[in-house]
C-alpha cells in the first residue's frame, strides 16, 4: 500500500515542512482506496508502531534458549493499578528496560496530542477491507497464519461454532432452569451491559442461548433491554451485538484482569519473590513465567491508561473501563479445569464440545507433568513443609484473596501448578490470539454501532493494530527446556513431559479431521510457554 507517513511527523505535526507535506498527502492519496485517508493521526501512528515492531521483532523471534534460569532474588518491587487493589512487579530479570524511544513513543501516544476521536468512515465492502488488511499487516509476513479458518460469522451456524469451538466457550454454561424456547446453554455477557459507551455507539451487553443440538435459539440483548430470536427483524443486530460484546468482555475480563493481571502476574511475583534461585519449583515454574513482569508492566501504559490502546479500540468512556476491569477482579473465582469442564456439564461430550474436551485433555497431561516432577523432589508431606512454598502460598493467597486459593496441602499445590501452567498457555491463547476474529470487519468488532453489522475503518485498523502487537511470536511450548531444569530428574520430567504433549498434538490433529467444528485452541503444537506477550 506504499510507505506509511513518518512516525514523527505523526505525532509532531510541526515540525514537517511543506515538501514533506505534500509527500505525506502523495502517501494518503496512493492508499485512497484503501480507505486510510480515513484514519485518524493516532491510529496512522499505531499502524506504523505495530509494523516496525513485529518487523523489528521477527529479525530476532526468542526462542528456549531466550529462557534462561533464574538470576534474581528477594522480593519484587510493585506498582498498583487504579483498580481492584491489584499490584504488577516492574523489575524483569529476563528482560532488559524498555527503550527509551519506544517509551518516549507511548507516552505520546496516550498524550493530549492525540485525543481520543471515534471516526465514521464506513468499508465499501468485506472484500476492500480485506484487501487493505493484507496491504498493511500482511499474512503471513508479518502476521502469523490464524489457527482457525473462518468463511463467514453471520450465520446462525457460526453462532455456534464461535459458542462450542470458538472465543465464547469459556463462559458458555448450562441452563439451569427450564426454557421456554428449549435453551440449554447460556454464553452471557450481560454483565457488560452496566457500563456507558462513548457518543455514537450501542452499549455492549448480550447473552447468547443455545438448545441441545447446540442452535442458537435467541439472544437477550441488553441494549434493547428484550430478547430477540430468529426471524426477527433485529435479529442480525442481536447477534453482532452479542459477538462484538464477546470479543470486548473477554479481553478486558478473562485475558487482561483474569489471565494476565491476576493468575499470570501473582504466581510469577510470588515465585520470584520468595522462592531461591535454586528452588525446584522456581525452575519448574521458569519457562511459563518468562517475560510475564515485562509484559504485565507494559500494559500499565500501553493498554490500561486513559487515551491508551484499550480505551480507543473499545466504545467504553475511560471511567467506565476502569470500572469494568475493577468489576472483573470480583468476576473471577479459582477452580481447576477439571472443575470448570464439570460446571459446564461437558465432561463426556467429547468432539460434540471439542473446546471443552481439549482443554481437559491439555490440563491432565500438565497434572500428569506436574505430579511426576513435585515426586522427584519431595516425598511425604515436605512439600507442605517447605519454607519457601509456604511463603509462596501465602504471598498467592493474600494477593487473591476474593478468588479462593485453596489450603496448602500437596494435591492442591500441585493442581495448581497445573492449572496456572493450563492458563498462561492454553486460556491465553484462546482468550487472547484474535486474529482469526479481526482479518475480517463484518466478522466483529471492538464497537457496536446503531443498525451496522460490520466494522467502520478506524474500528477494525486500530483492532488489527493491537491484535498484530499482542501477537508477536514467542517460544513454543513445544521445545527443549532442560537447561533451566536444576538437574537431571527435573530434565527427565521436562522430556517426559514434551513426549505427552506431542502425543496430544497428534491426538487432536486426528480429531480435527471429522469433527464438526475443528479446534486448535489448545493443540499444543500451536501453544506458546507463558504470557511473555
Amino acid at each position: 500500500m506504499g510507505r506509511f507517513v513518518d512516525l514523527t511527523k505523526l505525532i509532531f505535526p510541526s515540525l514537517s515542512a511543506s515538501d514533506d507535506q505534500e509527500h505525506d498527502d502523495a502517501t494518503l492519496a496512493e492508499s485512497r482506496n484503501h480507505k486510510v485517508n480515513a484514519l485518524d493521526r493516532h491510529t496512522l501512528a499505531f499502524l506504523e508502531m505495530t509494523r516496525s515492531a513485529i518487523k523489528d521483532w521477527n529479525t530476532k523471534v526468542p526462542t528456549a534458549g531466550s529462557i534462561l534460569a533464574p538470576s534474581h532474588d528477594g522480593v519484587l518491587g510493585t506498582v498498583g493499578l487504579p483498580f481492584g487493589g491489584l499490584t504488577l512487579p516492574s523489575d524483569d530479570e529476563d528482560w532488559p528496560e524498555q527503550g527509551i524511544v519506544r517509551s518516549a513513543t507511548l507516552r505520546a501516544l496516550r498524550s493530549g496530542l492525540f485525543p481520543v476521536v471515534d471516526l465514521d468512515e464506513a468499508w465499501s465492502s468485506r472484500e476492500e477491507a480485506r484487501a487493505a488488511f493484507q496491504e498493511m499487516l500482511p499474512i503471513p509476513e508479518l502476521l502469523s497464519v490464524p489457527n482457525h479458518h473462518w468463511d463467514e460469522m453471520s450465520s446462525d451456524a457460526a453462532m455456534s461454532r464461535f459458542a462450542f469451538a470458538g472465543l465464547a466457550a469459556l463462559r458458555l454454561m448450562p441452563v439451569t432452569v427450564a426454557d421456554a424456547d428449549g435453551a440449554a446453554w447460556v454464553s452471557d455477557f450481560t454483565w457488560l451491559g452496566s457500563f456507558p459507551v462513548r457518543e455514537g455507539f450501542e452499549r455492549y451487553g448480550a447473552a447468547a442461548y443455545f438448545d441441545v443440538a447446540q442452535r442458537i435459539v435467541r439472544i437477550r440483548w441488553s441494549h434493547g433491554g428484550k430478547d430477540v430470536r430468529p426471524g426477527d427483524p433485529e435479529w442480525a443486530h442481536a447477534k453482532w451485538a452479542w459477538k462484538c460484546t464477546v470479543m470486548v468482555g473477554t479481553t478486558v475480563s478473562d485475558h487482561l484482569v483474569g489471565v494476565h493481571w491476576l493468575i499470570g502476574n501473582y504466581v510469577t511475583n510470588a515465585s520470584r519473590s520468595f522462592m531461591g534461585l535454586d528452588h525446584p519449583i522456581r525452575r519448574l515454574l521458569k519457562p511459563f513465567t518468562w517475560r510475564t513482569v515485562t509484559i504485565n508492566y507494559n500494559a500499565t501504559f500501553s493498554l490500561c491508561p486513559e487515551r491508551g490502546f484499550v480505551h480507543r479500540t473499545s466504545a467504553l468512556t475511560y471511567e467506565s473501563l476502569t470500572a469494568a476491569y475493577g468489576a472483573s477482579v470480583g468476576l473471577l473465582r479459582y477452580m481447576t479445569t477439571p472443575q470448570l469442564i464439570a460446571r459446564k456439564g461437558a465432561a463426556g461430550m467429547g468432539d460434540a464440545f471439542p473446546w471443552a474436551t481439549d482443554a481437559l485433555a491439555l490440563y491432565n497431561v500438565m497434572l500428569a507433568f506436574v505430579e511426576d516432577y513435585v515426586g522427584r523432589y519431595y516425598t511425604g508431606d515436605a512439600l507442605e513443609r517447605d519454607p519457601e512454598v509456604i511463603a509462596f502460598w501465602d504471598s498467592i493467597s493474600k494477593a487473591t484473596a476474593t478468588i479462593g486459593i485453596p489450603p496448602l496441602r500437596r494435591a492442591n499445590v500441585v493442581a495448581m501448578l497445573a492449572q496456572f501452567m493450563w492458563c498462561v498457555t492454553g486460556l491465553h491463547e484462546a482468550v487472547g490470539v484474535l486474529l482469526e476474529y479481526a482479518i475480517d470487519p463484518s466478522f466483529i468488532s471492538t464497537k457496536i454501532r446503531p443498525g451496522r453489522e460490520m466494522a467502520d475503518v478506524q474500528s477494525s485498523m486500530q483492532c488489527l493494530a493491537v491484535v498484530g502487537l499482542t501477537g508477536l511470536r514467542m517460544p513454543a511450548l513445544l521445545n527443549d527446556f532442560s537447561h533451566v531444569c536444576l538437574d537431571r530428574p527435573g530434565a527427565e520430567a521436562f522430556g517426559s513431559f514434551q513426549r505427552e504433549l506431542v502425543a496430544l498434538s497428534e491426538r487432536i490433529d486426528r480429531a480435527n479431521e471429522t469433527r464438526k467444528y475443528p479446534c486448535n485452541t489448545f493443540n499444543p503444537r500451536f501453544l506458546e510457554t507463558g504470557v511473555s506477550v
